[in-house]
């Protein structure tokens, strides 16, 4: 790779072209250094719009069969789903007033307005929930129950209803009949109200039957706490235990679930605007229950959006400590006047490639943070191998310092490209894993290695040729804490 890049070694091609770079740097130092600085400022502003990602996608391939069946399950049912757990005695929760609140807090994460209300008195997120709308469906033993009794009157209505007509065309058959047969009409009115008593008989008798089947004393509603109790406790398992059948809203006779399951189109900045607004509605004293139990927001969406949150929050420690780790090292071990240079041009070069993963549309991810302290380690070694190079040039042979850091490019340039080229060929190999944050990871390798070669060369060159010490005596600086450093 080297000899189809900078020709054969034998001829010089390498060291002409390192040379050529040498000069170019040397002759405008000041120019290079301002043009890599803008460049590093705008590296910084697009790192800072990196989004933290921690979703599935960056474990399995787009392309894979398991990927592409998640994703159908998804368009489908809606993407995983956010867990509400109302933690407290059960009974507390179902047969009280709390019964009124947990209603509406479900219809709040649904997106939904109260039926014949308005969202007058209800917290502001459930306002935006219903305007944005990110939730697919919403599974509670709230609406379960009111769905249940809503049902159960409706069914009733219609029966009543039916026998209502049922009798009334009776009435109608047993007039007519009796008018054809000459009676009177008072006898017509008594044989069309008999009638009709016989059909409304018939509902009654239908009503009672189905109440005595399923235990009902009264007619459901939302306050009957003898009809909820009869829906969904399980007198013969024990007292207060839910229906086995209505586990996925009753895990416990201490806990009932609310599922929430969101679009699946949804990004991970709308997920995560999502999810906020669901906590500030539950967190909410209008959904406040009263009989002791609380809320726990749990779920894969909620475990995903804290992990991407700690994610961008670890970028900022593990910078802190790559920071301090290299400026002690570099302090003690590294004799030369410009000591931390070499560390300046690692986090130029990590401001530059964290820049381009953000230019080029990619997330912060769990890889791309894992690849900083390599990249700014391999950067820090490109640079102390061309300072040396320098301080050789410049203070055993007494050079300029321009003369020194071209001496350093021509001399140190081959062999610090080698190897870096050495290195990104070794980390090519990760892109043969199937899986695509291995793939980020490599690949923000490979970019930081190329850019810390480009700013090695440039930034790094000129600034020992345009502020290095002119005094090539004052080469024999004394290391700080020697002792430390004998050690």
């Amino acid at each position: 790779m080297l000899r189809r890049l900078f020709g054969r070694f034998g001829e010089g091609g390498a060291r002409e072209w390192f040379d050529r770079v040498g000069r170019l740097v040397t002759a405008r130092p000041l120019a290079t250094v301002a043009v890599v600085g803008a460049l590093t400022l705008i590296g910084v502003a697009l790192a800072l719009r990196l989004e933290p990602s921690a979703s599935t996608d960056t474990l399995v391939g787009r392309s894979s069969k398991s990927f592409q069946a998640t994703e159908g399950f998804r368009k489908e049912f809606g993407d995983e789903a956010v867990l509400v757990l109302v933690q407290g005695k059960l009974e507390s929760t179902v047969l009280t007033s709390d019964l009124s609140p947990l209603i509406g807090l479900e219809g709040c994460l649904s997106g939904n307005k109260p039926r014949g209300a308005s969202l007058k008195g209800f917290p502001p997120e459930c306002a935006q929930l219903a305007r944005e709308k990110p939730a697919k469906v919403v599974y509670g033993p709230g609406t379960f129950i009111q769905t249940a009794v809503e049902q159960i009157q409706q069914g009733i209505q219609a029966q009543q209803a039916s026998a209502a007509q049922q009798g009334n065309v009776a009435a109608a058959s047993a007039r007519l009949l009796a008018k054809q047969q000459g009676m009177p009409k008072a006898r017509q009115d008594a044989l069309a109200k008999e009638a009709q008593q016989i059909a409304y008989a018939k509902f009654v008798s239908n009503a009672i039957r189905i109440a005595l089947r399923y235990n009902l004393t009264s007619l459901p509603s939302l306050t009957n706490s003898e009809f909820i109790s009869q829906l969904v406790f399980d007198p013969s398992r024990g007292l207060g235990v839910p229906k086995a059948r209505f586990a996925y809203l009753f895990p416990s006779k201490n806990s009932a679930l609310i599922q929430v399951r969101l679009k699946p189109n949804l990004s991970d900045s709308q997920r995560r605007h999502a999810i906020a607004l669901m906590r500030g509605a539950i967190n909410s004293p209008k959904f406040k229950l009263q009989h002791g139990q609380h809320y726990v927001v749990t779920g894969i969406p909620v475990v995903v959006d804290a992990l991407a949150a700690a994610v961008q929050r670890s970028i900022f420690v593990l910078l802190g400590v790559a920071l301090l780790v290299m400026a002690a090292t570099l302090a003690l071990v590294f004799r030369t006047r410009m000591r931390l240079l070499p560390l300046a041009t690692a986090l130029v070069a990590a401001a530059l490639t964290y820049g381009a993963i953000s230019l080029a549309g990619y997330d912060l991810t769990m890889a791309s943070i894992a690849a900083l302290p390599v990249l700014i380690g391999l950067a820090v070694d490109y640079a102390i191998q061309l300072q040396a190079r320098f301080d050789e040039a410049r203070f055993d042979e007494g050079r300029s310092p321009g003369s020194a850091a071209r001496a350093a490019a021509v001399r140190g340039g081959p062999l610090v490209a080698g190897a870096g080229l050495a290195t990104a060929a070794g980390f090519l190999v990760l892109l043969l894993s199937p899986v695509p944050m291995v793939h980020g990871f490599a690949v923000t390798v490979i970019a930081g290695i190329v850019l810390a070669l480009a700013c090695a060369m440039t930034a790094g060159l000129a600034t020992l040729a345009r502020w290095s010490q002119r005094d090539p005596g004052a080469a024999d600086v004394p290391p700080i804490l020697p002792r430390a450093r004998l050690r």
